[in-house]
């Protein structure tokens, strides 16, 4: 991983994260300009196109922000070519433009079969052509799981030879239909989440975009500069139910070993978890489960990051992935914003307050709807 960039609700960069996570300081703020019937003070942590660079907006200045950032941590400024080069894209950033769409089709005809399309695709294709990729471009929704699978198709690109690099980026901007939906479940907590707390009682949403360099470590060259390097990692696609986790965590651990046995790591040489940790009463049990399946009486630290970012929905694995990156160059792993009280039926507790982030291997999960789940193995030092 030669390089990675942000754009989060803390404003633009992947250096715009770190002390706010360092300190437990949440990102959110109380909900406006959307006229719909929730809550006027549900929390939500969304991007200010104020803090885009000058003259850019929207979805596509973001993607833009948080691949420039990626690129130049990388050495490749834009003069270089980036030929043999995928662009694989996780999220649902282009769902708002197709809700005004829908809206103005819907208004003017009142013919739900002239509903255009409007594809997440299309801004990929758009996107690898202003930066000069000239590579595969996939764009994949897997809900929660989506720019984790992201990254790893753009790692079986790379070593299956489609493609010599790849930049992997993850995008998701709030929506109408976003926040209706999950407000229709009851997963919306209007205090803000809180993972893998007692109190715990839903999601807290957000927005961001987040950008990640693939390269292949040179042969011969184990130590390659790079401060992180990508292990492997694993997903798969549970069938327990369409929106919440079966409580044993059973689906959850197997992606985790699954995850571990692919690259080659054993589970005590994890150093620490990135958790998903979304807040919710079903999904926090079963992925303390999980982790208490795959390690045992030993679980190693572990944190969540949904109370600073949001929950960014598809755009997550990229987005907390950058961030935990972020926080671990500068020396510490992120302690768990919104816990509080420790839950007797989870028997585990995430990280409070940070800790140092010594070298060694970290495990990232992300666990969607539709029992779509993903685990990354990363290394860091």
């Amino acid at each position: 991983m030669g390089g990675y960039g942000l754009v989060s609700c803390y404003g633009t960069g992947a250096q715009a994260v770190v002390e706010p996570l360092r300190a437990r300081r949440p990102g959110s703020a109380p909900l406006t300009g959307l006229q719909l019937p929730l809550p006027e003070a549900l929390p939500v942590n969304r991007m200010d196109p104020q803090r885009y660079p000058a003259g850019m907006a929207g979805t596509q200045a973001a993607m833009l922000a948080a691949a420039h950032e990626a690129l130049t941590m990388a050495g490749l400024d834009r003069t270089h070519a980036l030929t043999d080069c995928a662009l694989v894209l996780g999220g649902t950033g282009s769902l708002a433009i197709a809700e005004a769409e829908i809206r103005r089709v819907w208004e003017r005809t009142g013919v739900a079969t002239a509903l255009p399309v409007t594809s997440a695709g299309a801004m990929a294709r758009q996107l690898a052509t202003t930066l000069g990729l000239d590579g595969p471009v996939f764009c994949l929704a897997t809900a929660c799981a989506s720019s984790a699978n992201a990254l790893l198709v753009a790692r079986d690109l790379i070593r299956r030879g489609q493609a010599r690099r790849a930049l992997v980026i993850g995008a998701e901007r709030l929506s109408a239909i976003t926040l209706s939906g999950f407000q229709s479940l009851l997963l919306l907590d209007p205090a803000g989440c809180r993972p893998f707390d007692a109190a715990r009682r839903g999601l807290q949403l957000g927005e961001g975009v987040g950008a990640l360099w693939l390269e292949p470590v040179p042969a011969g060259h184990a130590d390659s500069g790079r401060r992180h390097r990508f292990h492997g990692g694993a997903n798969l696609c549970d069938t327990h139910h369409m929106t919440s986790a079966s409580p044993d965590g059973g689906a959850m651990a197997r992606v985790m070993q699954a995850a571990l046995t692919q690259a080659g790591v054993a589970a005590e040489e994890i150093v620490a978890i990135k958790a998903h940790g979304t807040g919710s009463a079903d999904n926090d049990l079963a992925e303390a489960a999980a982790m208490k399946t795959v390690f045992g009486a030993r679980v190693p630290p572990f944190t969540g990051l949904k109370r600073g970012l949001g929950h960014t929905l598809a755009a997550c694995g990229a987005v907390e992935t950058v961030a935990f990156l972020a926080c671990l160059d500068a020396g510490f792993i992120p302690p768990t914003a919104g816990f509080e009280a420790f839950d007797p039926a989870l028997g585990v507790q995430p990280l409070v307050p940070a800790q140092d982030a010594p070298a060694g291997i970290y495990l990232y999960n992300f666990f969607g709807f539709g029992g779509n789940y993903g685990t990354l193995v990363i290394g860091h030092g």
